[in-house]
């Protein structure tokens, strides 16, 4: 390229044209001030031809004045070209704008072609003053016309302002229409603030009722009804809406199709409230007329009802008390009546076989008595309490005194029971032997003691292990970057490091068991930043060039089994972006998404937008360790993968948790 511009403006290769004219002086001015003169004379002229056409625009054709300047500045410029030539042989840039030049004056000469016909159809100066004589008298019986249109207007303004309707005229065939200053204050609009188009209309009919108001209009058209007329709720400018009764006629063509409908519009607001009050009003009456009859049905059953069911209670109370009784002295639990002072007042058979006393003797004792001096401070607080109703009931495990001096844990379930004056009455109270369960309730606390220290020496093993199992691995991966110093080979160079790069990954998932609370599973999302991390420092990836793009579900936690595969997985498919996505230079994006649904099914999706694969790219085909290593961890997590490569590369991995 640059030698043709170089040959293209050279002058070394031809002599200036002043050689042709031997360099004499006199036929050298000779050609020189001619061609300037020309020229100057051929930019005169487009600068008036464009003057000309600025200031008469009404001037038909002005484009064809535009292409006359130009190819007469195109001429003017040869002429000029040939003034430079006498001294600087540019023959190819000289050629050049002649060639320019003739392309412009045959373009022009084509286009005057078809003009012609046209220019010589414009009209005379006789036939332009016969047409403004007719003009004159066209505007004088149009001023006419309009005289009598403007009072006709007038009336037609008078009878608008007459009558509270609003109007309407609508053009069907260009949805314009016509609303009258009263049609837009009914919707508290000025008349400037509405458009004159069917939609200010449409857009403002009740959703509810706009089905039913443009098949009433369709209905018209077809002429199925002989009027257009319906009712519906219209916005307002305040958001409040009003009931409108609309009435119209259409107007039809030749073609029987509609061109043209005029209507009115009537507020009917009050009309309508003033039904919805009176029908409010009459379903009031009929509603309470139907409740005093279905009041007076209800009295009439209630009292033979009532009747029945004093029958009833009656014989559930004598059924109640009987089972109370058998309830009482046959439960399972001590159950006894005590009074406020403490004194036993009633109590069970269960009651008397817990303390070894009989009925009797426990009559002639209070609950103070039994109780074990070290329980009866607290005993005693919850019973003042639930006096001044602070609580409803309490229960509290205590000691007894049996009748022969042992003690006996139990369980006392204690509530109140008040007068209808709401005074104390006597206590409720529910005595369980819990003696055993106390036994056992301090055998099962030694045996979680025990658990808890074992749980915590496994923890402390579990933490251990991770431990060296990372620290195994990291010497493994120091190991294999020593012996990579002595390696000469590139390819095998590369499989070394692809090897520390995987048992890093590896580590990294000890490292993050080890530092989790919960040692069976790790928070994957973490993990994944600090692994990627890692990659990017381990490929010297420029932040700047590379970006990275995750978006991670911190719900995800994985365990071992699942967290080695999926770590491998991700460091093989993060790698292949990194070293082969983004060629020298180019610039890109890597991203990584993992999500989990409600059934445990986990999404994760590796992409980047580099140079995508080939079209028939098949990694269960190839003989690559990577891609082997990708298609064994999915088999062994029971997982599925597919890779789109046509824009990017696209890798989806979905798995179960299990």
């Amino acid at each position: 390229m640059m030698e043709f511009l170089n040959n293209f403006f050279s002058t070394s290769e031809f002599i200036p044209h002043g050689h042709c004219y031997l360099w004499k002086p006199e036929l050298v001015w000779l050609h020189l001030v001619s061609d300037v003169l020309t020229g100057l004379a051929y930019y005169s002229i487009p600068v008036m031809l464009v003057y000309f056409v600025r200031k008469r625009q009404d001037i038909p054709f002005i484009w064809i004045f535009l292409m006359f300047g130009t190819f007469i500045v195109a001429c003017g410029t040869t002429h000029l070209m040939d003034v430079w030539t006498l001294w600087h042989p540019t023959y190819w840039l000289s050629g050049l704008i002649k060639a320019i030049t003739a392309f412009v004056s045959v373009l022009t000469a084509i286009q005057l072609v078809p003009l012609l016909p046209q220019l010589l159809a414009l009209p005379s100066p006789a036939q332009l003053e016969a047409a403004n004589s007719q003009l004159a008298k066209e505007i004088a019986e149009r001023i006419r016309t309009e005289e009598v249109l403007r009072e006709s207007e007038q009336r037609w303004q008078l009878a608008l302002r007459g009558n509270n309707d609003g109007i309407w005229d609508w053009n069907v065939k260009t949805n314009e229409v016509f609303f009258s200053p009263r049609w837009k204050e009914m919707l508290g609009y000025e008349d400037c603030e509405i458009a004159n188009h069917l939609d200010e209309w449409t857009t403002r009919v009740h959703p509810d009722d706009r089905d039913w108001v443009t098949q009433a209009v369709q209905d018209h058209f077809a002429q199925k009804k002989p009027f257009y007329i319906t009712e519906y709720r219209i916005l307002c400018k305040d958001g409040t809406y009003k009931w409108i009764l609309d009435r119209g006629q259409a107007l039809w063509d030749e073609d029987g199709k509609v061109v043209r409908m005029t209507g009115t519009q009537k507020d009917i607001t009050e009309r309508k409230q003033a039904e919805e009050t009176l029908s409010s009003l009459l379903n009031q009456l009929e509603s309470k007329v139907e409740e005093r009859t279905a009041e007076l049905t209800i009295i009439n059953q209630s009292l033979q009802a009532e009747i029945t069911e004093r029958q009833r209670i009656e014989q559930a109370l004598r059924e109640s008390e009987q089972r109370f009784r058998a309830t009482f002295h046959q439960a399972a639990v001590g159950i006894a009546h005590v009074a406020i002072d403490g004194s036993w007042l009633l109590v069970n058979q269960r009651l008397c076989n817990i303390l070894g006393y009989t009925p009797e003797e426990l009559n002639l004792l209070t609950f103070q008595d039994i109780t074990h001096p070290d329980d009866l401070n607290a005993d005693l607080k919850y019973v003042g309490q639930i006096l001044t109703d602070n609580i409803q009931t309490y229960s509290v495990k205590k000691r007894y005194f049996r009748k022969d001096s042992s003690i006996i844990w139990v369980n006392v379930t204690v509530s109140l029971v008040r007068k209808l004056s709401g005074e104390p009455k006597y206590f409720i109270s529910v005595i369980e032997d819990i003696s055993e369960q106390q036994a056992a309730l301090h055998e099962r606390k030694q045996w979680e003691e025990q658990i808890q220290a074992s749980l915590l020496e496994k923890e402390v093993l579990l933490k251990e292990i991770y431990h060296r199992v990372k620290n195994n691995l990291q010497v493994i991966s120091s190991l294999l970057n020593l012996q990579s110093a002595y390696i000469k080979d590139k390819y095998d160079l590369v499989i070394f490091q692809q090897s520390q790069q995987r048992i890093a990954s590896m580590a990294l998932v000890h490292e993050k068991l080890y530092q989790s609370q919960d040692l069976a599973k790790i928070n994957f999302g973490e993990y994944i930043r600090d692994l990627v991390a890692s990659l990017f420092a381990a490929y010297e990836v420029n932040e700047d060039a590379i970006a990275l793009k995750t978006n991670i579900d911190d719900r995800i936690f994985l365990g071992l089994d699942t967290a080695i595969p999926c770590s491998l997985i991700i460091h093989e498919l993060v790698s292949n972006s990194l070293k082969y996505a983004f060629p020298t230079g180019k610039n890109g994006t890597i991203a990584i998404e993992m999500t989990k649904n409600n059934d445990n099914q986990v999404t994760l999706l590796v992409s980047d937008d580099g140079i995508g694969l080939p079209s028939n790219f098949n990694f269960k085909k190839l003989a690559s360790l990577g891609w082997q290593l990708v298609d064994a961890l999915t088999n062994q997590i029971l997982g599925n993968i597919s890779i789109q490569g046509a824009r990017g590369v696209e890798c989806k991995l979905t798995f179960t948790l299990i």
